[in-house]
């Protein structure tokens, strides 16, 4: 194929591509948009102390990675998770979407959480990822981790003459 024959093919992909390309990039906002409105839901829930309402915008089978403890998994044992969690002096909860793709059935998100008191203060910053499902119902969280940024403490020294002995490589 010459150079002035293959010119007409190579505008028609590129044409179509800027259309794909654009198309794309229209889902992924349309469906940032959905879990953004889902994050309203879940931070409003938190504002009210609602954990029935938390807990439905979870999957059935869905599993949370919160800092320092163990997988909670399903339904009733998130809700134990935010009923412990809630039991802090949380005022609101700030969540912050900073990137989501995905497709009709699973997104995953990443963003950023801050945890603000009742008396205003900053409790903790954070980041998240969180798997979403679509069920027939709309999205539904069906694993979500986060982290704070905060740095970690160190345990409580043992103490002295408990005959527990430290090992330095």
């Amino acid at each position: 194929m010459t150079r002035a024959a293959a010119l007409p093919l190579v505008l028609c992909v590129a044409i179509l591509s800027t259309g794909c390309a654009k198309n794309r990039s229209e889902e992924v906002a349309a469906l940032k948009s959905s879990i953004e409105s889902m994050n309203g839901r879940f931070a409003e829930a938190v504002a009210r102390r609602d954990v029935a309402a938390i807990v439905q915008l979870y999957t059935a089978d869905a599993q949370a990675y919160p800092p320092g403890l163990a997988i909670v998994t399903g339904r009733s044992a998130i809700q134990d998770m935010w009923k412990g969690l809630l039991s802090m002096p949380v005022g609101r909860l700030e969540l912050r979407t900073v990137e989501v793709d995905g497709n009709g059935e699973t997104a995953w998100e990443t963003g950023r959480f801050t945890l603000v008191g009742t008396n205003g203060s900053t409790i903790d910053d954070g980041k998240y990822i969180v798997v979403w499902k679509h069920e027939s119902d709309g999205w539904k969280l069906y694993r979500d981790m986060w982290s704070s940024d905060s740095p970690q403490q160190a345990p409580p020294a043992a103490p002295s003459g408990t005959g527990q002995h430290t090992v330095t490589p």
